[in-house]
């Protein structure tokens, strides 16, 4: 017993080093939740969901999903919806909000099991060019260590 013990402590280091947890920052996993939350607040939601990938083989990044109803997408309303990505991930973190956007329609929605289903109507990454200070406020102040 002893014997198997030992021969699992090198396979339990390296996985500890490189763990799902690894990396893990709470503040943008809360702003995919932020972002998904104000989404489903809209009329025009038929779904929403995130995907926070991290870790030390990955970086820290946000994949921001949502399904409109096919009737009610226009290209302002996508509009809005990019903005509220754009505020969610301007305000909930001090640090680089690394973010990708997805907008599909109810018409062609992405299925589970195939990534390579559905078109979107829209994609792209949630830009914070320094001028949305006017528009959103200030970000918020790294925590003093």
């Amino acid at each position: 017993m002893g014997k198997s013990v030992l021969l699992l402590l090198p396979l339990l280091a390296a996985l500890s080093g490189c763990g799902a947890l690894e990396g893990f920052d709470p503040e943008l996993n809360a702003v995919g939740k932020q972002v998904v939350s104000d989404w489903k607040q809209r009329p025009e939601t038929a779904a929403a969901q995130f995907e926070y990938t991290h870790g030390l083989d990955a970086d820290d990044r946000l994949v921001l999903q949502v399904m409109l109803e096919a009737d009610r997408i226009s290209d302002q309303v996508v509009d809005e919806f990019v903005q509220i990505a754009r505020r969610d991930c301007w305000r909930g973190t001090w640090k680089s909000c690394s973010a990708r956007y997805v907008v599909y329609s109810t018409d062609d929605p992405p299925y589970g099991d195939r990534r390579d289903s559905g078109k979107p109507v829209r994609e792209g990454d949630v830009d914070l060019p320094p001028d949305l200070e006017l528009v959103f406020g200030p970000r918020p102040e790294r925590p003093k260590s």
